[in-house]
């Protein structure tokens, strides 16, 4: 699946444009004003590295529509809305995790957090919705704010209309592997 940040013509406008497998393309808006990185870039992040592959861009991928996305260039499937529901209601517990881990990510981010208070505050979210301990150890936690400090440098870089283009990959991996990342670009269109 792509992913595509476009960056707006204000420092705190951008729209995320995800070509899913099925060859629809939607559209995410961006809300968060502007800071350090982009909130869904610190979701990307932190979901592809700690391989949460049912949070946000996972059930994404499967044909989920969240209420602030819309489909861009042709009309919905005749099912969107009952598949949507059905990704969601299967997957609501590794999206509540997927939010809560990937809001300690950006605040780690946003807030140049000390990473001793990151990584207590990732165990505790963890603690507050899965039994039994952690799994990711301080080196995981590292790896993803290395990545999304990197991705944000890139990020930042951008001009107004320029793109941070990923790829997410929906399959479950044994461990992570690294994001693959093209350069800034001119964009307006969808995805190819």
């Amino acid at each position: 699946m792509r992913v595509q940040f476009h960056r707006g013509d204000q420092p705190d406008e951008y729209v995320v444009l995800v070509r899913r497998e099925d060859g629809l393309t939607v559209q995410l808006p961006g809300y968060d004003p502007a800071g350090v990185v982009p909130h869904h870039l610190a979701h990307f992040v932190a979901e592809h590295q700690f391989r949460l592959t049912h949070g946000v861009f996972g059930c994404i991928a499967a044909g989920a529509m969240f209420t602030s996305m819309s489909v861009v260039g042709t009309r919905s499937r005749f099912d969107t809305g009952s598949r949507s529901r059905a990704v969601l209601r299967s997957n609501a517990a590794e999206l509540g995790l997927a939010e809560s881990l990937s809001g300690v990510v950006h605040d780690a981010a946003e807030n140049d957090l000390e990473f001793a208070v990151a990584y207590r505050r990732l165990r505790e979210a963890w603690g507050a919705l899965r039994p039994g301990q952690c799994p990711y150890e301080p080196a995981d936690l590292r790896r993803v704010l290395n990545l999304l400090g990197q991705l944000g440098a890139r990020w930042r870089a951008l001009r107004p209309g320029e793109v941070l283009a990923l790829r997410w990959g929906a399959t479950p991996r044994p461990a992570p592997r690294p994001l693959a990342v093209s350069g800034g670009r001119r964009g307006g269109a969808a995805p190819a």
